[in-house]
């Protein structure tokens, strides 16, 4: 996982992230509505991995309203999208960095993280120190993406992330000694013009970080040649696909309380 790819090209789509990212507005409206029976009207002290420009963060505040909430990103350019956010409500903090080794606030009564941990070295362990991080009886809400994500793109070029299956998500859950409370999948299928939009997609949302490929004219043409054959819808789009899955468990409390 080059994590420096990575930031650099999610970091060049901070300006565009929020006009392109369809299905991950998707995603975190579903994730704020699966958590509305589960929190109090005011959440006490919130942290979100991986905010990016604030898709979830918005709505979360405006559904919520956390007494108090700490923004994490690896990019230091999301800075700038966050800005209504961080001058508006002196309850909310911007912390930097990288999210698996960088220091976080712990005591949370809700830990919240969506579409990130796919990007992720060691998802165990992220999961192991969310839990340390966790006050006793506190959440843990997180969507990430399954075996089917972006699958257009894997069978063509033969490159992509690997996503593990629902069930041994669930299982990295328990192994860390939180109690699963929701596990759910879902399928988002969005279209678009043509093969070449796709990429224009995936690259102003930052996502063409799950490949190195170099786009010749010549392999550009193929590629979307075999996109439109494979991929193409009766009028004449093509499609690609989303598998998101969403998670959310419980710390235990402690046995006296």
């Amino acid at each position: 996982m080059d994590k420096t790819l990575i930031r650099r090209r999610f970091a060049r789509s901070v300006r565009s992230y929020a006009e392109y990212a369809q299905a991950q507005r998707l995603i975190a409206e579903r994730m704020c509505a699966m958590l509305r029976s589960l929190l109090p009207d005011r959440p006490a002290d919130v942290l979100e991995i991986g905010c990016g420009t604030g898709t979830f963060t918005r709505l979360f505040i405006q559904h919520f309203h956390p007494v108090r909430m700490t923004l994490n990103d690896i990019c230091p350019e999301v800075r700038e999208a966050l800005t209504d956010i961080l001058f508006s409500d002196s309850t909310v903090r911007f912390v930097c960095g990288d999210a698996e080794h960088c220091d976080l606030p712990g005591g949370q009564s809700l830990i919240v993280s969506c579409s990130v941990m796919q990007w992720f070295e060691d998802p165990e362990r992220f999961i192991r120190r969310c839990h340390d991080l966790l006050a006793p009886g506190g959440i843990l809400a997180l969507s990430t993406f399954g075996p089917d994500n972006l699958h257009e793109i894997r069978s063509i070029t033969g490159s992509g992330l690997d996503y593990p299956p629902l069930e041994r998500l669930r299982q990295m859950l328990s192994s860390a000694g939180l109690e699963t409370v929701t596990a759910e999948e879902e399928s988002i299928m969005l279209d678009f013009p043509s093969a070449i939009d796709v990429l224009r997609h995936l690259k102003h949302t930052g996502v063409n970080g799950i490949t190195r490929t170099s786009w010749t004219p010549a392999r550009l043409a193929r590629f979307s040649d075999e996109y439109l054959l494979r991929f193409g819808t009766p009028d004449g789009n093509v499609t690609l696909t989303y598998h998101p899955v969403y998670l959310i468990a419980r710390r235990q409390k402690a046995l006296l309380d």
